[in-house]
């Protein structure tokens, strides 16, 4: 039997996909469903880990249906995720011992503020607050953690936990690198700043290579074994998917937040305010790369921010109604829903909404709102210094051509949609 096709998992914020692919790159099926997110308290944001699972589980088997194809058929299963999300379990049971921490939660934001004040740079999308926080405030994790069984990790870790039977709790670079805990240069866990958020080192995954088989699955959850073959965080998949591989290349992904990843090679460069310098990927057998990565914190968010409040009737009336106007007529939008991101890294900063008339309409606010996230995203850019280098652009928003001229015209760059 030959096994020709490959099947790719990717499981963000608000969705799970999968997609089937033959040798010759074409897609042979395609699932998807929907997540969801929790906000018990303002500013807090949970995730059930085990709906997560389910979830992924079954557009794995619809996407294998609608490809009409078998597990036997599979090569390789891969697995992108979003980051710095994160996920307590115990290792013996396979049991959830707390709601899952999203990455866009706010609950540490005074932690984090204190530890930058201390000069410890830790921005509190990273992982490594939410995960002192939960050794802290969940009494069954920390119980866990006293018994030796406690397993802490990213999306990636859990879901790969869960596809090897929980028989390998493996991370990659690229997702490691998003905790604050990890050594992108050297490669490993940081001893000195696990002590200082009181993570036991033995919760934590083994790094292996982003591409690199570790297991295959159990018979039972896709009807054969398949290997387990990658996992990788979502921004530096899109990078790889957009050809980002040389040093100097870019690419922007329009999600829930826009994320810019810009190629450094081989040389784990100093990021400029408010971005940061991650491990973008380790193949087997190469050596490690890197990229600078800068975020707008509410990109796609802003869109369904806008059907919540009814100004639009659903993501896809973006430019319909954006276009009811020639321009925004004084009507001013920054998309700081939850503070901003680069340059500047302020996490009280909130969104504003000005230039008001009587004259205004719900489209000179949607269209303000275009010319806001925009002017953004064109902020990543400069505070990168790609100059008029075109730009890869992908993500559920780069569907939206007025954004995309819009981002164009206002950075003076070439953009090529994938």
């Amino acid at each position: 039997m030959r096994r020709e096709l490959l099947i790719g998992l990717d499981v963000g914020t608000t969705r799970a996909c999968a997609l089937v692919m033959d040798g010759e790159g074409s897609v042979r099926g395609r699932a998807g469903c929907a997540l969801e997110c929790r906000f018990p308290v303002a500013g807090w944001v949970e995730q059930d880990p085990r709906s997560m699972w389910e979830r992924s589980l079954a557009v794995l088997r619809d996407a294998l249906a609608e490809a009409d194809a078998s597990a036997r058929d599979v090569a390789g299963l891969g697995v992108a995720t979003q980051r710095s999300t994160v996920i307590a379990w115990d290792a013996q049971s396979g049991q959830v011992l707390a709601p899952a921490i999203g990455w866009q939660d706010q609950r540490t934001a005074a932690r984090a503020e204190e530890l930058q004040a201390r000069g410890v740079p830790m921005p509190v999308q990273a992982s490594a607050t939410k995960l002192e926080w939960l050794l802290q405030s969940e009494n069954r994790v920390a119980e866990a953690a006293r018994a030796g069984r406690l397993r802490l990790g990213t999306p990636d870790v859990w879901l790969t936990d869960r596809l090897t039977g929980g028989s390998r709790f493996v991370t990659d670079p690229s997702c490691a690198s998003g905790t604050g805990l990890f050594d992108s240069r050297e490669g490993s866990w940081m001893e000195p700043v696990l002590a200082l958020f009181g993570v036991p080192g033995e919760a934590l995954p083994e790094v292996v290579a982003t591409a690199e088989i570790v297991a295959e699955t159990p018979g039972e959850l896709l009807g054969a074994p398949v290997p387990v073959a990658a996992r990788v965080g979502d921004q530096q998949s899109a990078s790889f998917a957009q050809g980002v591989h040389r040093a100097g290349e870019a690419k922007l992904t329009l999600g829930t937040a826009a994320m810019l990843e810009v190629h450094t090679g081989g040389t784990l460069q100093q990021a400029g305010p408010g971005a940061h310098a991650l491990a973008l990927w380790r193949l087997p057998e190469t050596a490690m790369q890197y990229c600078v990565e800068s975020s707008v914190h509410t990109a796609g968010a802003v869109v369904e921010w806008l059907v919540g409040i009814g100004l639009l009737s659903d993501v896809d009336s973006l430019d319909r109604v954006a276009r009811e106007v020639d321009d925004a007529e004084g009507v001013v939008f920054v998309p700081a829903l939850q503070g901003l991101g680069t340059p500047y890294l302020d996490d009280a900063a909130r969104g504003l909404l000005g230039g008001l008339t009587r004259g205004s309409k719900a489209a000179h606010v949607v269209r303000a709102a275009v010319d806001g996230l925009a002017q953004r995203c064109v902020d990543l850019c400069e505070a990168n210094g790609l100059g008029a280098t075109p730009l890869r652009v992908d993500g559920g928003l780069a569907r939206s051509e007025l954004l995309l001229q819009t981002l164009a015209d206002l950075g003076g760059r070439v953009i090529h949609r994938a």
